[in-house]
């Protein structure tokens, strides 16, 4: 899993990044990359949630494409927003909701493509808690990352259902489990792809509460890069994109040799953990299997949390998407297939 933490490091770097770039270009030309060694930020190790950068690093897909490709892990030191937003890493991996955030402090980066349709943001209780949604929080302890995506979701769905706050006893979230399984907490915030096989594994009998649920409509993993970046490079990024897009549909089309490839490229991952992500993952990236292409960024989506976050005062503007979410590599990888993209059916967990 990760976690994306960005009021901070947002305050930080809009000090340092100023003005509003115009919109990057249609990407017309077939030329070659402008930049051959570019280089791609996870969120956190080399795990399923990044498969289609793994898959086409190995296989070769961007070296087909005419890119060098360094793959950088993420961590809490090592946050892809900032690393971007500054010209240290070339692409990199956030949350629809930090985009957002930025692109309102003037840090001009833009969203390439949408991984998870549906946020993988869940929270866990124990089976026996008698704890079955946000109307049973108050009175427990709940473990809360501030600042990040996961209390973004938290405070949705608590206004989404009308429950206060401050009946409901927080404690800082630990990137351990330990504090839920030795029952510190009643309500673990987790991402659903990797964390609940953990807990499981551990003996605990959980079940999960998705804000989604509640009517809570936000997304996941996006891949980004800078404004700047992506006008003067349209090539490069139409050249990665594509690329990307090839290694994730190899992912979800084959996710047992998948899970293989990144076991051996990040060989302290158990395979057993791998198989249990990719399946969560595909779920996510899959919202709406046969109607959703994998990357496509539904703007009515993307509106939908724009003004969730707005009505949270975590935006205190409209979100201008014509400048924040740039769709055109992904539609016309699409549109030279045939395809045509668009989120229909809702996600059965």
């Amino acid at each position: 899993m990760h976690r994306t933490h960005i009021p901070l490091l947002i305050i930080i770097l809009a000090t340092a990044i100023a003005g509003c770039a115009p919109a990057p270009a249609p990407a017309e030309s077939s030329a070659g990359p402008e930049l051959r060694q570019v280089s791609m930020r996870l969120q956190w190790f080399p795990q399923y949630q990044f498969a289609g950068y793994i898959v086409a690093k190995v296989k070769g897909y961007y070296e087909q494409a005419g890119l060098d490709v360094t793959l950088n892990p993420g961590g809490p030191d090592l946050v892809p927003l900032p690393l971007v937003a500054t010209g240290k890493d070339t692409f990199g991996s956030t949350g629809a909701d930090t985009v957002l955030s930025a692109r309102e402090q003037d840090i001009n980066v833009v969203a390439l493509a949408t991984w998870f349709q549906a946020s993988p943001v869940a929270f866990m209780v124990h089976s026996d808690s008698g704890i079955t949604g946000p109307q049973d929080f108050p009175g427990h302890t709940v473990g809360m990352f501030y600042g990040d995506n996961v209390e973004t979701e938290y405070r949705a769905m608590l206004a989404a259902t009308g429950i206060d706050r401050t009946t409901i006893n927080e404690i800082p979230g630990d990137f351990s489990l330990a504090p839920f399984l030795e029952h510190r907490a009643d309500i673990w915030p987790i991402y659903a792809t990797d964390q609940p096989n953990t807990a499981r594994r551990e003996g605990a009998r959980i079940s999960l509460i998705f804000a989604r649920d509640y009517g809570v409509q936000l997304m996941g993993d996006v891949l980004f890069t800078s404004e700047t970046f992506a006008r003067e490079n349209p090539d490069t990024v139409r050249a990665f994109v594509e690329a990307t897009l090839h290694g994730w549909q190899d992912a979800i089309n084959n996710p047992r040799e998948t899970v293989d490839l990144i076991a051996a490229y990040n060989p302290d991952l158990d395979k057993g953990q791998l198989t249990f992500e990719a399946e969560e993952t595909i779920k996510l990236i899959s919202y709406g299997a046969g109607k959703t292409c994998p990357g496509y960024s539904d703007l009515t989506v993307w509106e939908s949390e724009a003004a969730t976050l707005k009505s949270l005062a975590i935006l205190t503007r409209p979100a201008d998407l014509d400048t924040s979410v740039d769709n055109q590599y992904v539609e016309k990888y699409y549109q030279e297939k045939g395809v045509v993209c668009g989120i229909t059916e809702p996600l059965n967990h």
